[in-house]
C-alpha cells in the first residue's frame, strides 16, 4: 500500500512538472520577439531545471528540491494573471480575421449576382408571384438552406385604407429593407425591400382601400448566385476568351454617368464573359458573335449562339455592334464584356471596353445556393 502511494505521489510530481515545462515553453515561443533578454535567461533557467527534474535518473529527493527551487526563483514566471485567457483568445481571434481579410484582398473575393445579365450560366435575384400559401416551416427552412429562396404573404387583417406603402428600417433602426403597408392604426410588414415587393407582385399603393382577408402580397425571392472570384489569377496571365470575369466600373463613363444620374456614386463591381481580347474585330450577325471574320469559336459562345437551354443567342447593341454591318476592333490592352442574357445585358455594346486596370478577377466557383449551377463556373 505505502507502496502504492509513493508510486502515485511521483507520478503526480511528474504531471505537475511536464505542466510547467509546457508553460514555460509556450511563455518562450511567444514572447522571444518582445521580451527582455534578462526575462528570457530566466526563463531558460527555469526550463533547465525542468528538464533535470523530469530526467529519468533525477531521484525523488532531488526532484522535489528543483520544484521547491523553481517555486522559490521563478515563481513569478509561473504565475498568470486572470485575463490571460482572454488575451490569448483575442490574439488568435485578430489573426484568424486578419487571415480571413487576407485571403479576400489577395486571393478570393465572394461576389453575389445581382441582376440576370448572365442568365442561364448564372442567376440574379428573382421575384416572382405565387397563387399557393408558402409552404411549412421546415420545407421552407430546406427551400432557403439549399436554394436561398424565401417567401413573403401579407393579407389584410380588416376593412381599411392604405395610408403609405414604404421601405424601412428593421425596428427602425438596423439597416435591414423590410415594406409596410400602414393602414390606420395598424399595418402589413413584409421581410424584403420595396423594390423587391414590387417585382415580386405587390400593386396595392398608398389610398387603396381593401377589404379583410384580401391578399396584398403573395410571392418568393431567391437570392441571386453566390461565388467565389479569383483574384489571383490574373498576376500570372491575361483573361482568355469566354472566361467570365469581374471588373470595376471606374473611368467607363458611359456607366458611370448613368450611375450618377441616379444619385449613385463611385465605382460598382459587374460580372460578364470576357467574350474578346485586345485587337479583335467584332461583330454580331443574330444569333451568333463573330470575331476576327468568323463565329465565335470558345465552347461558352457557341453555347449562347446555339439558342438552346435557356440560351438566347447574340443580339445587337445600342452604341456598338448595333447592325449586322458594325464592326469594333477591341484595343490593344482592353477586353470585350458581354452578358450570356444577350437581349437583357447592359455591356460593352452599350459603353465599350473594358480598360485592363480595371480587371478583379476571375469569376471561380458558385458556392450557394445548392443548384444546378453550383460548382465551376463554365
Amino acid at each position: 500500500m505505502l507502496d502504492f502511494l509513493y508510486f502515485g505521489k511521483v507520478k503526480e510530481e511528474r504531471k505537475q512538472l511536464q505542466a510547467i515545462g509546457h508553460f514555460l515553453a509556450k511563455r518562450v515561443r511567444y514572447g522571444r520577439d518582445v521580451l527582455p533578454e534578462k526575462t528570457l535567461g530566466r526563463l531558460t533557467g527555469a526550463r533547465n531545471l525542468c528538464r533535470e527534474a523530469l530526467h529519468f535518473r533525477t531521484k525523488s529527493e532531488r526532484r522535489r528540491f528543483l520544484l521547491e527551487e523553481l517555486g522559490k526563483q521563478y515563481g513569478d514566471l509561473l504565475r498568470t494573471d486572470r485575463h490571460h485567457g482572454r488575451r490569448e483568445n483575442a490574439e488568435v481571434a485578430l489573426v484568424a480575421i486578419a487571415l480571413a481579410l487576407g485571403v479576400r484582398a489577395y486571393f478570393l473575393q465572394p461576389f453575389k449576382i445581382p441582376t440576370h445579365s448572365m442568365r442561364p450560366t448564372l442567376f440574379g435575384i428573382l421575384n416572382q408571384p405565387e397563387e399557393n400559401l408558402p409552404p411549412g416551416f421546415f420545407p421552407r427552412l430546406l427551400d432557403f438552406v439549399l436554394e436561398g429562396k424565401t417567401y413573403h404573404r401579407a393579407v389584410a387583417a380588416r376593412d381599411g385604407q392604405i395610408l403609405s406603402v414604404r421601405e424601412a428600417r428593421l425596428a427602425g433602426v438596423i439597416p435591414w429593407a423590410t415594406t409596410e403597408i400602414v393602414f390606420d392604426g395598424w399595418k402589413e410588414v413584409l421581410w424584403t425591400s420595396l423594390q423587391e415587393a414590387r417585382e415580386g407582385g405587390l400593386k396595392v399603393r398608398s389610398g387603396d382601400s381593401v377589404r379583410k382577408g384580401e391578399i396584398l402580397a403573395n410571392f418568393s425571392s431567391a437570392t441571386g448566385d453566390h461565388l467565389f472570384v479569383n483574384k489571383m489569377i490574373y498576376h500570372f496571365r491575361k483573361p482568355e476568351r469566354a472566361e467570365t470575369f469581374v471588373f470595376t466600373t471606374e473611368h467607363i463613363d458611359g456607366i458611370e454617368s448613368g450611375l450618377r444620374l441616379r444619385g449613385i456614386e463611385g465605382s460598382q463591381y459587374y460580372i460578364k464573359r470576357c467574350v474578346a481580347l485586345g485587337g479583335d474585330l467584332l461583330q454580331v450577325k443574330p444569333p451568333e458573335l463573330w470575331i476576327n471574320g468568323a463565329p465565335a469559336e470558345a465552347m461558352a459562345c457557341k453555347r449562347v449562339a446555339g439558342q438552346k437551354d435557356g440560351y438566347p443567342g447574340y443580339t445587337f447593341g445600342q452604341t456598338y455592334l448595333n447592325n449586322a454591318n458594325d464592326q469594333f476592333r477591341v484595343p490593344g490592352k482592353d477586353y470585350w464584356a458581354m452578358g450570356d442574357n444577350s437581349p437583357n445585358s447592359f455591356d460593352s455594346r452599350g459603353w465599350g471596353p473594358v480598360p485592363a486596370a480595371n480587371l478583379i478577377g476571375k469569376g471561380a466557383f458558385v458556392y450557394w445556393p445548392i443548384t444546378k449551377r453550383w460548382g465551376l463556373i463554365r
